[in-house]
Parts: structure tokens; sequence; C-alpha cells
């Protein structure tokens, strides 16, 4: 069953729409406090959180022996496959390639926990999933201050902005119950 998982998740990952283009536009937010966001950053970034989560989601399914775990990578790998897909649909016809990879930070996130087995893992994997949740939702609320520069793509920050926010409260609910056993099989 892991196994069949594995191979879904990474063909999810590799045939998602990591490669999709993003608008390459200089469109800037309104708060002075913020550096700007251009619409072909957000996009970047957004497909680099989502490809990391899907495949930290898959690493799950394959080192967690906790349900929790477990049932929230499903969860994960098939909101961001989707969300991989509405942020290719959102962009322009002339946008510029996105990354196939995740950036060096969250490559170096990855790398660190192929090396964590067991309840070490489990509980590196939810604090990574409340801290990336967080940073995804400041980016997306930002996001959301675009529609004077590219409205699908404003568009789809809000609407998976709450997305994003159940994401976490789960997240964060699950990571304070008790580690649940996964049954033998």
């Amino acid at each position: 069953m892991r196994i069949l998982a594995l191979a879904l998740a990474t063909s999810l990952a590799f045939a998602s729409p990591v490669a999709v283009q993003a608008q390459a536009t200089t469109a800037t937010t309104t708060s002075s406090s913020a550096p700007a966001l251009t619409v072909d950053a957000f996009a970047r970034q957004a497909a680099q959180n989502s490809l990391t989560e899907v495949l930290l989601s898959a690493m799950a399914l394959q080192k967690s022996d906790d349900k929790r775990v477990d049932d929230h990578a499903w969860t994960m790998l098939d909101h961001h496959s989707r969300a991989m897909g509405d942020l290719a649909d959102a962009l322009s016809a002339e946008a510029a390639p996105l990354p196939a990879e995740p950036n060096a930070e969250q490559t170096a996130t990855l790398e660190r926990m192929r090396g964590l087995d067991g309840a070490e893992f489990d509980t590196a994997y939810f604090t990574h999933q409340v801290e990336a949740h967080g940073a995804a939702i400041r980016l997306f609320e930002q996001a959301g201050d675009l529609s004077g520069d590219d409205e699908r793509i404003a568009d789809y920050a809000r609407v998976t902005l709450p997305v994003l926010e159940a994401h976490l409260e789960i997240a964060q609910y699950r990571q304070n119950q008790e580690p649940q056993p996964v049954a033998a099989q």
C-alpha cells in the first residue's frame, strides 16, 4: 500500500503543471511595509511551496506509521496537486517558466526530513506544516492585492487562501493530538 502511495504521489508531483508559466509583470502591492510582490514572484513561490508539500507528503507516507500523518499527507497531496493545476490555469499565455523544483531552503528541509524516522519525523512534519502554511497564508494575503495587475492571479490567491488557512488549523489540531499508530496490514 505504501509503495502504491509513493508511486501515486511521485506521479502527481511530476505530472503536475510545475513547469507552468508565470506572468512576467512588475506588479506591486499597495503595502509600503512589505517588499513589492510581483505576479511572477508570487506564482514561482506558490508553485515551489505546493511542490514541496507534494514531495514532503509523499515522503511522509513512506516514513510514518502514524494515522494523523498519513491522513494529513494524503490531504496535502490532493490539495497541493490541485493548487498547482489551478495556478497554471490562472496564468497568462505570455508567462515565463516556473522552477521545476523547490528552492534551496525547501530542498534543505526535504533533505533534513529524509534523515528523520518515527516519532521524530512525525513531530518535524507537523512543525513544518504549521510553519509552511503560516508563511503561505502571508504570501497569499499579499497576492490577493494584485487585482489591479492580474485579476486572475489575485482571484486564485483569494480563493486558495481559505484552503491554506484550513490546512494550518488542521495541522495545528493534529500536531496536538496523541500519535495514532497505523494498524498492521
